[in-house]
């Protein structure tokens, strides 16, 4: 399955999140059902307009949709936490092998340049057996 993600990171209808934004959005993935701007000033340690302008980013970069309800705005996100993680992590692979294959991922994490025969067949194994769960 094809990481839309990815392809609009890619393609610069996405921007990446900076760290900062990252751990914005970690608490709005917490919340399914939007979280208002004053729940989430109460996690952060930063200045209040410091605050307002994580989230104006991480709206202005498509992340989120932004609604007004009396004098809160609500955030609730547009992509799900772990579509976005993947299509980070698919770019990195890509940008650092060459290749965003899960077999090449595996023999660089087992710190070998390829897999065996053996080896693939037990990977292999392993998501099947995880099931149609895994968006590879």
């Amino acid at each position: 399955m094809k990481n839309l993600t990815k392809e609009r990171i890619e393609k610069g209808e996405l921007k990446r999140l900076s760290h900062m934004e990252l751990q914005f959005m970690r608490l709005i993935w917490q919340h399914p059902e939007g979280i208002s701007s004053e729940k989430i000033y109460e996690h952060f340690p930063q200045p209040r307009g410091t605050k307002s302008t994580v989230l104006y980013n991480i709206s202005e970069k498509g992340y989120v949709d932004q609604s007004q309800k009396g004098l809160h705005h609500y955030y609730r996100a547009r992509i799900r936490e772990a579509e976005y993680d993947q299509a980070v992590l698919l770019l990195d692979l890509e940008k650092n092998f060459g290749d965003a294959s899960f077999e090449r991922m595996a023999a660089a994490f087992c710190g070998k340049e390829k897999l065996d025969e053996k080896q693939k067949t037990l990977i292999q194994s392993l998501i099947e057996e995880l099931g149609d769960d895994l968006d590879c």
